[in-house]
């Protein structure tokens, strides 16, 4: 049998913050780094509205100064132009980021989807922590796995409640069963909240929880290197990147 943290990841993970702060860049990076380390080829791609800091938090080897909107302006993308607007990490993972000189839209990333189909690449989006933007449309066409991640505090707990009701707004049931609740802990101190009555809360309602430990390295808010996160962090983001293969792969048994 397959060892399931051996797997890769699925073609597009979509991550999304249950709020502002949740973690959800650094799943980002440490879903992207965790199928880079093992060899596959993906793009951490930042998809929030005017530009986010995937590529600055990141980008330990290479800090491009190009962006997504230049890479996807004139239309299909060649193999020389792709690999110069990335940037990239010492993992291997190469990070697109938006610059922000012009609000997100569709046409860029079904552009950018047609390109990394077409090169069999997979992707890790970071939303940010909204779903319901216009442009996200080409990407949420697809049944992709959805990582929500939630900081471990019990107001967001209370915000997450929001963050699913947009999921099934948009998306529906089949959006809900296919997402992975992805609880962050930011507090040095331990798990201040109750993980065992989350997953009792939210049983039956999405694919399942999964948990990724404080990690000093991170709580830093230095460039983020893979090779310096503790090893039960690097463990973490193989378990959720699991869960979103299993996802991908229609299996509702936990893995």
């Amino acid at each position: 049998m397959t060892d399931p943290l051996q797997q890769a990841l699925p073609v597009s993970t979509l991550v999304l913050g249950a709020c502002g702060g949740a973690g959800a860049t650094t799943t980002t990076l440490g879903l992207a780094n965790t199928e880079a380390a093992r060899g596959g080829a993906v793009v951490a791609v930042d998809a929030t509205p005017a530009g986010g800091d995937v590529a600055e938090r990141g980008a330990d080897a290479v800090l491009s100064v190009s962006g997504l909107e230049q890479l996807v302006a004139a239309g299909p993308v060649a193999d020389d132009v792709f690999d110069e607007y990335c940037s990239r990490t010492s993992a291997g993972t190469r990070i697109l980021n938006r610059i922000g000189n012009q609000t997100a839209a569709d046409r860029e990333f079904h552009t950018l989807t047609v390109a990394l189909r077409a090169r069999r690449v997979s992707a890790v989006h970071d939303l940010g922590h909204r779903l319901r933007a216009a442009y996200l449309a080409p990407l949420l066409a697809t049944p992709s796995p959805i990582v929500l991640v939630v900081p471990c505090r019990a107001d967001a707990f209370n915000r997450l409640r929001s963050a699913l009701q947009s999921i099934g707004d948009t998306l529906g049931e089949p959006g809900l069963a296919r997402t992975v609740v992805t609880v962050s802990n930011q507090d040095s101190t331990g798990w201040q909240v109750d993980l065992d009555l989350l997953r009792e809360y939210l049983g039956g309602q999405v694919w399942g929880v999964e948990t990724i430990p404080y990690d000093e390295h991170l709580g830093m808010g230095i460039v983020i290197e893979h090779g310096k996160l503790a090893p039960e962090t690097r463990a973490a983001y193989q378990r959720v990147a699991a869960a979103a293969t299993a996802v991908a792969e229609g299996r509702k048994e936990r893995v």
